[in-house]
């Protein structure tokens, strides 16, 4: 294979980012409110699409920055694997805005979220795997560490199952990737 420039890498994934952020958002609706003055009541059933949407745009994100610095340690792309292993990635994200929706119409729904998890795995594993593929063909002879990027794919695919018990553990399972990715790498090392 001819080695491929990270530009095209990048840019072809940048524009599928994009393009997942911007389904997110188009699905957002535009709220009936009765004029009975100033309440959030009308907003109440709202809340859930809401959390929903705040916890798709916020994996999306973090996927993003992830790609965005795990691209920048690479010149070229040298191995069909890492292409492709990619766009299983992109694939995965560009699914987020419709089990995104497919969950706020449902909610509370034991396989509308089953199915979100499963989607949130799948990018996740996919992420993992190209991470671990990037760095061995950056150098084959270095093992790569795992030990963060194992935490993500275990605790989605836990999430899928986690409805069939308890919708609310499914939802703090979900909600735990990200909140993980925010805490200081130093406090993680030891996982």
């Amino acid at each position: 294979m001819q080695p491929t420039p990270t530009v095209r890498f990048e840019s072809f994934s940048d524009g599928v980012f994009a393009i997942a952020t911007t389904l997110l958002a188009l699905e957002l609706r535009v709220p009936f409110l009765q004029n009975s003055g100033f309440s959030f009541q009308g907003l109440t059933p709202l809340i859930p699409s809401l959390l929903t949407f705040v916890l798709s745009f916020v994996t999306i994100a973090i996927f993003w920055v992830n790609h965005h610095q795990l691209t920048q340690t690479i010149e070229t792309i040298s191995r069909r694997r890492i292409l492709w292993l990619n766009t299983l990635l992109l694939l995965f994200l560009t699914l987020i805005p419709f089990v995104t929706e497919t969950l706020s119409a449902n909610a509370p729904s034991s396989a509308a979220t089953a199915i979100y998890a499963f989607v949130l795995f799948g990018a996740s594993l996919s992420f993992s795997f190209l991470h671990y593929w990037i760095h061995k063909s950056n150098n084959p002879d270095k093992p790569v560490s795992t030990k963060r990027s194992v935490i993500g794919p275990t605790i989605y695919f836990l999430a899928i199952f986690a409805p069939l018990l308890s919708i609310p553990l499914a939802y703090v399972l979900l909600a735990i990737p990200p909140l993980f990715y925010f805490l200081p790498k130093s406090t993680t090392k030891s996982l």
